[in-house]
This record gives C-alpha cells, structure tokens and sequence, in this order.
C-alpha cells in the first residue's frame, strides 16, 4: 500500500527489491551459461600470455592496443571460439524469453511463485511473446533504417563542414536517436507482455496494437529512459573501473565485470517492474470509451380523422314532461 503513493520509478524498484529473487537466479543462470562459453578461450588466451609481450604489458593495465597486438597472434584465434560463446548468448537469451512470463506474473501478484506457478506462467505465455519477438522485427528494421540514413547524413555534413565536431556531434545525435526510437519500441512490446499476462490475451496482433495505443498515450516513457540512462552510466563507470584495475587482480577484474552484468540484468527487470506497476495503476484510464447512443423507439405517426361539416339536422326527441308535474 505504500507503493501507491511512490512514482511509478520508485514503486518499480520496490517490487525489484521485494522480489529479488528472480534477479539473482537470473545473474546465476547469465553467470553459468558465460562462464560455459568464455571456458575454452580464456585457456587459450591464458597460455598466448604467459609467452607474449602483449602479456607483459596486459599484467599492469588493460590496454587496447596491446590487446588487439595478442588477438593478431597466430596461436591466438579467438574466432575459433565464436561458436561457444554464440550458444551461450542464444541460450540465455531463449531461457529470458521463457522465464518472462513467470517474472511478470511474479511482478503481477507481488508475491514469491513456487517452482510449479512460475513455470507453469512461464510456459504459458512462452508461444505468446515468441509471436511478439517476431513481430518485434520489424520495427527494430525500420528504426535500423532510420539510423543508417541518419549516420550517412552526419557523415556527410561532417565531410563538409570545417569543424570536425561537427561530424562528431552529428554521429552522436544520431546513436541518440536511434537509442531513444529503440527504447520506445521497446516500451511497446514490454507493454504489450504486460497486458498479456495482465488480461490473458491471446490474440498478439490485437494485443500489439492496442498496447501501440497505450504507448502513445502513456507517460512511462521518459520513465524508461531514466531508468536505460542508469544502466548506461553503470556499464561506463564499469567499464572504467575495468580498465585501469591491473590485469593480476584477477578476483577484483571478475567481481567489476559481474557486477557490470549484474547492474545491467538489475535494470531491465526495474523496467519490466516498472512497466507492470505503471499499467495496473493507469493503463484503464487511457481505454478509449465509445459514445453510448441511446436507441429511442421510431415515432407513431399520428393519423388525424377528417373534420365532417356538413351534418343533417338533428330530428327533435320527445318531450319531457315538466319538473313539478
């Protein structure tokens, strides 16, 4: 009951606080699975270090340039290694699409699922955002689009201008838009899953566009965006904090790294929290309700009867007899 006097930001994080659980079994599953598919190259590069120039440098400080002098070594061929590391991507990312039905409906019910419901919600609405993911194509597509000619135009004005900001600005503006035209659509289809598990619907086309309509109606989006700019000031500082932590701590370089991905897993279901709280406080007031026109009987045609003029005289009756007699 407190919640409902937060922001929808706050009352998100809350549920995320209150069901915690679900992030970490989450981070443990992202860890495993990375850990299964980085094994075979970290063993290669691992022995290329310890006979390399590169290592030496690499022992202090990450450097970029060393790193990429290794990855040119001939006994180092990480490529060898992408098919690993790509199973272990698409595993997670197929046990994220499963396992959002039971985070949502979790988030749903403000509860902790047993075994059994969660997966039992899981699988129920697995097929359903299978159905959304694909039709999720083709807007990523066209935002995609949109971005390639915003990229060539800021290419082309920076040839052209004097100033090499310009060029850079231009690139900028463009990977913004392009971040903030995704995290919309985004926004969409995480609404569209809400509303799935909220109302039961099966019918995905009828569900997309009428959480399309609630989408554009809706405040949450700035929401969202707050919430993405937390995960991307996280993975900066982290990726900072990587950096510059000398190559042979090695425990420290892995508990940065895990807690990059964990700040990044944390973010993503605040967001889905997030959506789900905002869609069973408001997402009725925004229904659309059709003019009632009330049916009123047609009117009874009144028939006149024609006015008769011309009577006959009336005959005289009989005569009464007077009062008294």
């Amino acid at each position: 009951m407190a919640d409902e006097r937060k922001g929808v930001i706050a009352a998100g994080f809350g549920l995320l606080w209150r069901r915690q659980g679900v992030l970490w079994w989450v981070f443990i599953v992202s860890l495993t699975l990375g850990g299964l598919g980085a094994l075979p190259a970290t063993i290669n590069i691992g022995h290329a270090l310890n006979h390399s120039l590169a290592g030496q440098q690499l022992t202090t400080r990450f450097d970029l340039g060393m790193y990429i002098e290794l990855l040119r070594l001939p006994e180092v061929d990480i490529t060898r290694y992408d098919p690993a590391v790509g199973v272990s991507v698409f595993l997670f990312f197929l046990f994220m699409l499963f396992v959002t039905g039971g985070i949502l409906e979790t988030y749903r019910r403000d509860r902790r699922l047993n075994t059994g419901e969660f997966f039992a919600a899981s699988g129920a609405f697995f097929w359903r955002f299978v159905r959304l993911l694909l039709l999720s194509i083709v807007p990523f597509v066209i935002v995609g689009l949109i971005y390639q000619g915003l990229s060539k135009l800021a290419d082309h004005v920076g040839d052209r201008a004097i100033a090499d900001q310009v060029g850079i600005f231009s690139s900028l503006g463009a990977v913004i838009i392009f971040m903030l035209l995704a995290l919309w659509i985004r926004l969409w289809f995480d609404l569209a899953k809400v509303r799935a598990v909220v109302q039961n619907e099966r019918g995905m086309w009828r569900n997309l566009w009428s959480s399309l309509r609630i989408t554009w109606h809706a405040g949450i989006y700035w929401k969202y965006v707050a919430i993405a700019l937390v995960a991307w000031v996280t993975l900066a500082i982290g990726l900072v904090l990587w950096a510059y932590v000398p190559s042979s701590s090695t425990p420290l370089i892995f508990v940065v790294l895990e807690l990059i991905i964990f700040a990044q897993l944390a973010t993503r279901l605040w967001q889905l929290a997030s959506a789900m709280t905002w869609y069973e406080r408001y997402a009725e007031t925004l229904v659309v309700v059709q003019p009632i026109i009330e049916t009123l009987p047609p009117p009874v045609e009144v028939i006149e009867a024609p006015v008769v003029t011309d009577l006959p005289p009336a005959e005289p009756g009989p005569e009464l007899p007077p009062a008294d007699a």
